[in-house]
This record gives C-alpha cells, structure tokens and sequence, in this order.
C-alpha cells in the first residue's frame, strides 16, 4: 500500500518538476540568451516545449511495463477514460515519444557538430532547409507509432497468455486496461508447436533501427567534437608556461569564438 501511495506521487511530482524546469528554460532562452547562441538556441527551446508535451502525454498516460516469459507489455489504466481504442492511440503515441526524444538529442549533436567541424553547412538549421529536418524527426515518430499500432495492436493470443501475470502482479483483468505488446513465440493452433512469431520480431526490428540510427549520429558527432576539442588541449598543453587555469579558460574562449561563428554565418 505504501509502495503504492509512493508510486503515485513520484507520477505527478516529477512532470510537475519536469514543467517547472522546461517552464524556466523556455523564459531564460527567449530572455536571457545571448545572440552569440543565434538559431541553437531555437533548437533548444523546441526541445524544452516538447519536455512540456511529454510530460503532459505521460502523466496522462502513465504507462507501465510488465515482462512475462516469452511476451512484453506496455499497459495503461486509461487515467483520462478514453474510448479503448483511442486509449490505445494515445498509449502508441507515448510509447513513440521516445524517438522524438533519441531524434531531438540527435539534432543538438549534428547542429554542435556543424557549428565546429562544417559551419559553412550550418544553413541546414535555417529555413527552408530546417524543414528537411523536421520531415526526418516527423517520419521516424510515426514510424513507432504506425508500427505499434499496426503490429503491437491489442490481440486474443496475447491476452489469453498474460492474463493470468496481469491478474496475480497488478490485480487486473485486461477490461481494466488499454494496451501494445509483443508476444514472440506463438502456438499453432493446429499442431500445437510454437514457432517465432515473425511480426513480433519484426516490431522489435524496426525499434531497433530507429534505436541504433539515433545513437550512430550521436557517436559519429560526439566523436568529431571530441576530437577537435581533445587536438586544442594537446596544443595547449605543450605551452608549459601557461598554467592549468589559463589553460582552461582559452578552451572556453574557444568555445565561445565557434558560438560566435554560428551567430555570424547565421546572419550571413
């Protein structure tokens, strides 16, 4: 019971902290940002109004996890009382959230990238051209949430082999809640022989993808940023009259010129 009670405030504590935080960032990009920042800081204030959304889609969903021998779940009690399959809609579109998260983090680090290595390219951040990103970061979302739709959906087999896990963890039967899962091996109804379930697999393989393409352009830019900045310290670290502090702070006045490199080819 008092797991429970813990549960649920932990459940609207952290979004209401979630919205506080995203509230004050969006005030202090759109007040209090520099313009040596020029459009990254756009990027950023996208990336606090989605905090917000998510947020709002997650509380209000509050989807849980549940793993069961061969077979996944991801269940919601339906806090809004949706129609059950709108319900199922609205769970889809948390669960496919999580790629618009991976995408938006994946953006930071090709628009940092840019700024350091290419900033004559950083008129892809500008329109008409920041459209393509858009196309990109909309495409992937639906992806997830067309395929959970469409191969995750609500199904007899899989009710009839977790209904009895569902009953005995969370003393649910499944008219108590909306839910996407994947159940990997299937039973022939006709031989009785289990064999993979080739949709299920094929769900996990598009997460998967997407999962994997997300995290490649991340590495890939962290890598290239790394190296710059690990080239600059070892150039300055063979100017041995200069002293640990000095050194530091003409890493941040590097820093602070490729900033003022992103406004400038930003305005030209």
């Amino acid at each position: 019971m008092l797991s429970t009670i813990i549960s649920q405030i932990f459940t609207y504590l952290l979004p209401l902290l979630s919205w506080l935080c995203n509230a004050i960032l969006i005030f202090l990009i759109l007040q209090r940002s520099p313009q040596a920042l020029g459009g990254y800081k756009y990027l950023m204030l996208i990336f606090s109004v989605f905090g917000v959304a998510f947020g709002v889609i997650n509380v209000t969903s509050q989807p849980k996890l549940h793993f069961y021998q061969a077979a996944y779940i991801i269940f919601s009690e339906n806090p809004l009382g949706l129609p059950r399959k709108v319900s199922f809609w609205y769970l889809a579109l948390n669960c496919a959230m999580y790629a618009m998260t991976l995408y938006l983090l994946a953006f930071h680090f090709v628009y940092r990238y840019l700024a350091v290595c290419k900033p004559h390219k950083l008129q892809w951040f500008t329109y008409p051209y920041f459209l393509v990103m858009i196309g990109i970061f909309l495409m992937v979302t639906f992806d997830w949430w067309f395929m959970a739709v469409w191969l995750a959906g609500e199904d007899e087999e899989v009710e009839e082999y977790i209904s009895d896990s569902m009953r005995q963890t969370f003393n649910l039967t499944c008219q108590d809640y909306t839910y996407a899962a994947s159940l990997f091996y299937r039973k022939n109804p006709i031989t009785g022989m289990e064999s993979a379930s080739l949709p299920d697999f094929l769900f996990v393989l598009n997460l998967v993808l997407i999962i994997t393409s997300g995290f490649s352009i991340i590495t890939y830019c962290w890598f290239k940023l790394h190296t710059v900045f690990l080239k600059t310290k070892i150039h300055f670290h063979f100017r041995p009259s200069q002293s640990r502090r000095t050194l530091e702070m003409q890493h941040q006045l590097f820093r602070t010129h490729i900033e003022k490199e992103i406004a400038n080819r930003i305005a030209t």
